[in-house]
């Protein structure tokens, strides 16, 4: 899995590499970039700003999808998109938000590290800073997720 999510990302990198310094993979592709055994994944993650989400939809508009179906808007918002890749999609969150304790929260990574992929420099959250974004989100999927991270901890 992790041989296809490098494969994916380095075919966009010069994409990528435009809003490198504003962006972040997380999710299930962070974990595994972090060599976190959790199986496999359909998707990359990019929490990115509003401006990084235009970019790429601008500069990836050969595979994205024209009306991407979102799951949990009722937890999430953002400026979102689905590129369809030949390997595996990247779904683009730009200036995501969380609804909790009854209002809108930007979700923001405070610790990071940097991976280089292809001709850029991309970054993925810690792994205590994958797990507080896992609190956060607070789905049983997370939860579950939290269980295996416990053990890289």
């Amino acid at each position: 899995m992790k041989k296809e999510i490098i494969q994916t990302l380095s075919s966009v990198s010069s994409e990528l590499n435009e809003i490198a310094s504003e962006s972040f993979i997380i999710g299930a592709s962070a974990m595994i970039l972090s060599n976190i055994e959790i199986g496999n994944t359909s998707d990359i993650d990019i929490l990115t700003t509003v401006e990084g989400s235009d970019k790429l939809q601008t500069s990836l508009r050969r595979f994205m999808e024209t009306t991407p179906k979102t799951k949990e808007d009722d937890l999430f918002r953002s400026n979102f998109a689905r590129f369809n890749l030949p390997l595996m999609d990247i779904e683009v969150m730009g200036g995501l938000e969380i609804y909790k304790e009854g209002s809108w929260q930007p979700v923001c990574i405070n610790d990071y590290r940097k991976i280089s992929i292809g001709k850029t420099t991309l970054r993925i959250p810690t792994v205590k800073e994958q797990e507080r974004l896992l609190t956060l989100f607070g789905r049983d999927k997370d939860r579950k997720r939290i269980e295996i991270l416990k053990n890289y901890l």
